[in-house]
């Protein structure tokens, strides 16, 4: 695995959809705290890149406390915030994961890392999303530093700023290698985000009555096949889309 590949997790406290997520506690944990520490399985560096707005001050404390390092950045330009955290570190390579994704497997993420570094070329882009078969909430995405930095350069479109990655996966350059993972079987209904609060329920149930939270993706997907009924809980639950 190349050097100077960092995980850079985004968070913020005011999200739209259900404010103070990341902070709220399941099994007396918050989400981001399970999510670093499922993480850790990559054994990779992790930058929390939160925004500069004082909601985020007690998001900021608790990552310092766990020996997470923050990078601070704009609200809403979420892709200039992540520019700028990469170019402190001086990244290389990039691994972009939202906190609001508190199941996502860290033994899964390293499988994408040792995949994305057997292409070559340099231009390329790697996300477990776009196959959509993946459950929602297994979302890895991987890049090369040049790559961003043209993003952040030439990005127009608001979707562009506030998603990170539109601007490679949509491929304007025209000559981006994009990578997309496929699961043989699709779960991709499996809602493992919080988004709502009915996704926020559905995670608490999994960790606290099903120990969700130290289980590895396929065994998550496994106990939710067993127990079907639970996708009730979240079902009108939407994702919003990159472009909205």
């Amino acid at each position: 695995m190349v050097s100077n590949t960092y995980i850079i997790l985004q968070a913020r406290m005011n999200s739209t959809r259900l404010p103070g997520k990341v902070m709220q506690t399941i099994g007396g944990t918050p989400l981001i705290g399970i999510l670093l520490k499922r993480l850790k399985d990559a054994r990779l560096p992790i930058i929390l890149a939160t925004s500069i707005n004082k909601e985020n001050d007690t998001l900021e404390k608790y990552a310092t406390r766990l020996g997470i390092y923050v990078f601070r950045g704009n609200e809403n330009n979420v892709l200039e915030r992540f520019y700028f955290a990469a170019k402190e570190v001086n990244a290389k390579t990039i691994i972009r994961i939202t906190g609001d994704n508190p199941l996502l497997d860290g033994y899964f993420l390293k499988e994408q890392v040792e995949d994305f570094f057997s292409y070559k070329n340099e231009r390329k882009y790697l996300s477990t999303s776009l196959s959509q078969t993946y459950p929602l909430g297994m979302s890895v995405e991987i890049f090369n530093f040049n790559l961003l930095e043209e993003a952040y350069k030439h990005a127009r479109l608001p979707g562009e700023f506030e998603h990170v990655t539109p601007y490679m996966h949509q491929n304007k350059p025209g000559n981006i290698e994009i990578i997309t993972p496929k699961r043989e079987k699709s779960r991709y209904h499996y809602r493992l985000t919080v988004d709502t609060e009915d996704d926020f329920f559905f995670n608490k149930k999994l960790i606290e009555e099903y120990g969700c939270d130290n289980l590895k993706m396929n065994e998550i997907i496994a106990t939710i096949d067993k127990h079907p009924e639970l996708t009730q809980i979240n079902k009108t639950s939407v994702q919003k889309t990159w472009n909205e």
